[in-house]
């Protein structure tokens, strides 16, 4: 959304406000904030200075605004957006516009929950100052407030995040081929002697690119506990082994299970960087035997990491330190054909700051890189406090009213939409037990319990004995699997007989985050659907009441109707002639029940590219089109979306599936 049209922001009515109340895209949240009236009995609702945002004729943010008789003192009781804008400055244009509104001298002031700290920051940003504690209910609400001549809602332009992202490119793209040079060089090492241990190697090489590009393509920072000893003996110590550069590892371990605050993509990347550097300058002394040190210790209770090399080093002039603290190679590259650019001293410096960089060097004598990181507080740890607010909600969206018999059709779609923000929290408790176990299996074994198929008994066991850095994220991930698996049942007896489709799928659009897969069985409508990290398509086929052949794999990100994003459809195989025209239709009939369950006939189809190949014709994975025009198309034009298949990949499988 590039621009705010002044016609879509309104009044907010009674009309309006009881649509809100029906719609289940402003009302999955659990709106933890205390009663209106706790802090002044004689406010009431102000609608002149409430606000809905109107676009196409769809609701998609609103502000409710409580007021003092002589209105010199507003309560911004809710302020909502929509699932699928937030980060458009929806709520933003929403705060500026009621802001505008009232006497610069009148104050504002509302409540958030203390666990709430990305609205904390929010508000804080827009010039809300902190005020004092309350207790309500057993929770604890911050209250914030300032003058209404103060509080500035203003919106960060685009184009100042330009450059910034026009720099990370950069730095993905310098690590990507960084990554893509090594594993090269580990297929030339494959021989029957190391096979095994190779392409355990490149496995988990591949994983890290596809990291580093996932990275990239969220565009997020998440901070959260990395175990750097684990870091280094996974990424750091095969790499250098995999090195074509004759080097002599040192590991020196004065923390043998090293916790610190980070980002493991980032850290990884940069440890990738320095080590890579480090190898170059080598390489470049043409020493007889190399020599690199990896220390984890603690200086008086700061964890580090030092990297320490004998390679050809450089002078110490290029250490000096502008004016940002920045030395003056950083951003430089040292090589001959300046392959880099420079790039990793960047990425090196942007992870970790200057002030915990030490950087050492002398000419022909190597160069040493002493990392300095920050221990894990709970009370300072970002991911964990937003999960922790998450995983509260959910406990507080368990103790709602639960579906029965008699409930209405709006009261079991809020209660679907509500059920998958649980769900989508379940993907993303599940995520962070990534560090000691495959979370597939993981998640297969929560999905047999899903589904009825694992007693509780059994999958507490399970959940018992995998390994986690913190031991509450068991707890997490019991209760929350527990919820989920109630939920499905009241949805599944109270919605029997009711058509449930659009709200089944388009809930899973929360997940704004993640790359949502789902199987699908197009001649009953019924599908499963997780996080693509978690599962592959075929996991769900068993449960859905038909063969392989007959089903549809699919993924899409965000909201189902949104025209800037297509749903991909495929299948596994393609045999011959007369598959590939029964593939085709099987993927129109997918269409055209997708369209049944909601999905908007403008929506863009595209094609994932067939898995297993064993005629000389393939669906074309290159073309895209509509839901509408692809479900209308007779059975002579099907085949219009095929194409020849590729030579180098025929009769291969093409994926892990």
């Amino acid at each position: 959304m590039s621009a705010h049209p002044r016609n879509a922001i309104r009044h907010l009515t009674p009309e309006l406000e009881r649509s809100i109340e029906q719609n289940p895209l402003l009302s999955i949240d659990t709106f933890l904030i205390p009663s209106p009236y706790i802090r002044d009995a004689g406010i009431a609702k102000d609608y002149e200075h409430s606000f809905v945002w109107v676009q196409e004729g769809e609701i998609l943010g609103y502000i409710l605004v409580y007021s003092d008789p002589d209105q010199k003192c507003f309560l911004i009781y809710k302020l909502v957006t929509s699932p699928f804008v937030r980060g458009a400055g929806i709520g933003t244009a929403l705060g500026g516009h009621m802001v505008a509104s009232i006497p610069r001298e009148a104050s504002v002031y509302l409540y958030v929950w203390e666990k709430q700290a990305d609205s904390l920051e929010f508000f804080l940003n827009k010039g809300f100052h902190l005020g004092e504690s309350l207790v309500y209910r057993n929770l604890i609400f911050r209250h914030l407030w300032g003058q209404a001549s103060e509080i500035l809602f203003k919106r960060k332009e685009e184009s100042e995040q330009g450059p910034d992202k026009r720099e990370e490119i950069g730095r993905t793209r310098h690590d990507a081929r960084k990554t893509i040079r090594f594993l090269s060089h580990m297929v030339d090492m494959l021989s029957l002697d190391n096979c095994g241990r190779i392409i355990e190697d490149i496995n988990r090489e591949t994983t890290s690119l596809v990291n580093t590009l996932n990275s990239f393509r969220d565009s997020m920072s998440r901070v959260h506990e990395v175990n750097i000893t684990e870091l280094i003996l996974e990424r750091i110590v095969p790499y250098v082994g995999g090195s074509s550069i004759p080097c002599e590892l040192r590991l020196k371990l004065q923390k043998t299970n090293q916790v610190v605050l980070g980002n493991y993509v980032d850290v990884s990347r940069a440890f990738i960087n320095i080590v890579a550097n480090s190898l170059e300058a080598i390489a470049a002394s043409n020493r007889e035997t190399g020599i690199m040190e990896i220390k984890i210790g603690e200086d008086q209770g700061t964890p580090y990491v030092r990297f320490r090399d004998n390679g050809i080093g450089m002078d110490e002039k290029r250490l000096v330190r502008g004016p940002e603290g920045i030395p003056l190679f950083v951003g430089k590259s040292t090589k001959a054909r300046n392959e880099g650019e420079g790039l990793g001293t960047v990425q090196i410096f942007s992870t970790f700051g200057p002030d915990n960089i030490t950087v050492d060097a002398r000419p022909n004598r190597g160069c040493t890189w002493k990392i300095s990181f920050s221990k894990p507080l709970l009370q300072s740890d970002p991911w964990y406090t937003r999960l922790e607010r998450r995983f509260l909600e959910a406990t507080h969206l368990q103790q709602s009213r639960p579906l029965t018999a008699s409930s209405g059709y709006q009261e079991i779609v809020s209660y679907i939409w509500q059920t998958r923000k649980i769900e989508i929290l379940l993907f993303d408790v599940i995520l962070h037990f990534s560090a000691h176990q495959n979370i597939r299996t993981i998640f297969r074994s929560i999905f047999g319990y899903l589904v009825g198929e694992t007693p509780e008994s059994q999958l507490k066991e399970y959940i018992e004995g995998l390994r986690v850095d913190r031991p509450v994220m068991k707890e997490w991930l019991l209760e929350t699997s527990q919820r989920v698996r109630s939920r499905w049942i009241l949805i599944h007896a109270a919605g029997e007989g009711k058509n449930l489709g659009d709200a089944m799928l388009k809930s899973y659009g929360q997940a704004l985050d993640n790359v949502i897969i789902f199987t699908l069985n197009p001649r009953t409508g019924a599908f499963y659907a997780t996080d693509r990290k978690l599962a592959e398509h075929l996991d769900f086929a068993p449960y859905l009441g038909a063969e392989r052949e007959k089903l549809l794999r699919g993924e899409f990100i965000g909201d189902v109707n949104s025209t800037e994003k297509p749903i991909f459809l495929g299948v596994w195989s393609v045999d011959s002639e007369e598959d590939l025209l029964k593939k085709l239709i099987l993927l129109r009939e997918g269409a055209r029940t997708l369209i049944k369950t909601g999905v908007d006939r403008k929506k863009p189809l595209a094609f994932y590219q067939t898995t297993w190949i064993r005629h000389s014709r393939d669906i074309n994975s290159d073309a895209i089109t509509t839901f509408g025009e692809f479900a209308e198309l007779p059975r002579e034009e099907l085949l219009r979306f095929s194409r020849d298949a590729d030579d180098e990949v025929q009769g291969f499988i093409l994926g892990r599936e």
